[in-house]
């Protein structure tokens, strides 16, 4: 394809979806569709896939859905899966993120990298720095740039480094992140259309996800270093470049305050870990389940509070050593900004729920579900070909939808029951999601952060553009789509569990 011709793609792709209407109202919009629909569909009924029991479509336009929708939205609302996962969690993470133990980390992880390895720390940090959700965007691309002109290698092929795994590898990591909680309760509402006593932990993908961070390092540090550093060529630095910034240095330095307070984090994580592996390591353990068992168990199903607490132990602990928690009025300090951070995804939940609602009441989910597994049996298009083309559908609604939370609620409802039809466990489902709306977002001009990228790649190479950050991180989107995909298949093929109780087939 020529220049001239990508070019106009993605502008095109660019216009389509600065066009869409903000995800909040497509879920309005989406759930005036429904009721539409419902009132169209009426008639229809089919049988229950689990129980064969007859259904029939909720007439939600009248008198009768009015009641409903006025008696229910705070309901809805309250009960919507993600938000109390999220917003509990949030307040841990955040804690730990605004007493600064997650940069100092981030920081430490990077700048202290041997130079054999510096490209290798630069993915595997960026892959697993999701934990301090959005901010890793603005910290690791730039701080890899940074590492690696000190090291008299190309600035850009560190900014694609840290770019490719905070963007292209984002829903990977060794450890649950908030991108499996919140992926969880969606799931979990999907599935629960199916069965209503479905559940969906936070660590159903937990073994995949580990694996594929693992294989991702590998494949980003090759890639990097194989393809994009020498295509970049030798670095020349601009005539008019200054003498780093006071924030340049800021960001590249860890202060003796700091490193106090991530000793003081640390022994706090290894404190917790034993506590924690109290409950749980003796065969009567109060966190184990029925018989003694791990899966499943109260320590699977409470995972969620335990991260809470978990990152809130590690981030008081490290406020207090690195000074930026000074009395304990800053603690709550800290937590009312983390939930300010969260404002947006409440107002998006708001939303999500009376769709998801309405959606599922209707029992449109169900008969989606029901004829289009029967028309995917009729054609035989099941197994690794149905997937694939899942995950091929998913990246190209991702270069017009962003969110990865607003995208799974919109495909959710109908993949999940779907899959779950032809035998596919909602965990898998969500596996496949989580690799599309992954390996896309470095080449999406829509990505949020991609103006940064842009502005940061500018600081070294002032013609740099979009065109320039897209060509420079096609091939880490094309190879960690094919590594990941693959990694899945074999997934797939040998049946290996996702994660604990988290198999691949229903």
């Amino acid at each position: 394809m020529s220049e001239k011709r990508s070019k106009g793609l993605l502008n095109a792709v660019e216009r389509i979806g600065n066009s869409l209407p903000h995800p909040n109202f497509i879920f309005v919009i989406l759930f005036f569709v429904v009721i539409v629909i419902s009132w169209l569909t009426k008639n229809i009924t089919f049988s229950h896939p689990a129980t064969g029991a007859e259904q029939g479509i909720t007439n939600l336009l009248g008198v009768d859905g009015l009641l409903w929708f006025l008696n229910s939205m705070i309901s809805n609302f309250i009960n919507f899966g993600p938000l109390g996962l999220v917003l509990v969690t949030g307040m841990g993470i955040g804690l730990a993120e605004e007493s600064g133990l997650l940069k100092s980390i981030i920081k430490t992880s990077i700048t202290k990298a041997h130079p054999v390895l510096v490209t290798t720390i630069v993915v595997f940090t960026a892959l697993t720095g999701n934990l301090a959700g959005s901010a890793v965007f603005v910290i690791i691309p730039p701080l890899g740039a940074m590492v690696f002109k000190a090291l008299g290698r190309h600035p850009l092929a560190g900014l694609a480094a840290g770019f490719g795994g905070v963007a292209a590898g984002l829903s990977a990591n060794l450890i649950i992140a908030p991108t499996d909680i919140l992926l969880a309760g969606i799931t979990e509402t999907a599935a629960q259309i199916m069965d209503p006593e479905f559940t969906v932990n936070p660590a159903v993908n937990w073994y995949f996800m580990a694996a594929s961070t693992i294989l991702l390092t590998i494949v980003g540090t090759l890639v990097n270093e194989k393809i994009v550093e020498p295509k970049l060529g030798e670095y020349r630095p601009l005539i008019e470049e200054s003498e780093e910034s006071e924030a340049d240095r800021e960001l590249m330095t860890v202060t003796s305050e700091q490193k106090k307070g991530l000793w003081y984090a640390f022994y706090t994580l290894i404190a917790f870990i034993a506590l924690v592996g109290l409950t749980v390591i003796p065969a009567n353990g109060i966190l184990r389940g029925p018989g003694g068992s791990i899966v499943p168990s109260p320590f699977l199903s409470s995972i969620a509070p335990i991260l809470t607490l978990l990152f809130a132990a590690t981030g008081i602990a490290y406020g207090i050593g690195a000074k930026t928690i000074k009395k304990a009025d800053d603690i709550i300090k800290f937590l009312g900004n983390a939930m300010s951070g969260l404002a947006g995804f409440v107002v998006l939940c708001f939303f999500a729920a009376q769709f998801i609602s309405a959606f599922s009441r209707s029992n449109l989910g169900l008969l989606i579900s029901v004829r289009g597994s029967y028309f995917i049996e009729a054609t035989g298009f099941t197994g690794i070909p149905l997937i694939l083309t899942f995950i091929m559908f998913t990246i190209l609604c991702n270069l017009f939808i962003g969110s990865a939370s607003a995208k799974w609620i919109l495909l959710s409802p109908i993949f999940v029951p779907m899959f779950m039809r032809l035998g596919f466990s909602p965990f898998f489902t969500q596996a496949a999601y989580r690799i599309a709306d992954s390996v896309g977002n470095v080449i999406s001009p829509l990505e949020p952060f991609m103006p940064f990228i842009i502005a940061t790649a500018q600081r070294y190479d002032k013609k740099s553009g979009l065109g320039t950050v897209i060509s420079m991180m096609l091939p880490i989107s094309i190879s960690y789509f094919i590594a990941w995909t693959l990694l899945l298949i074999v997934w797939y093929v040998f049946n290996i569990p996702l994660g604990p109780g988290a198999p691949i087939f229903m």
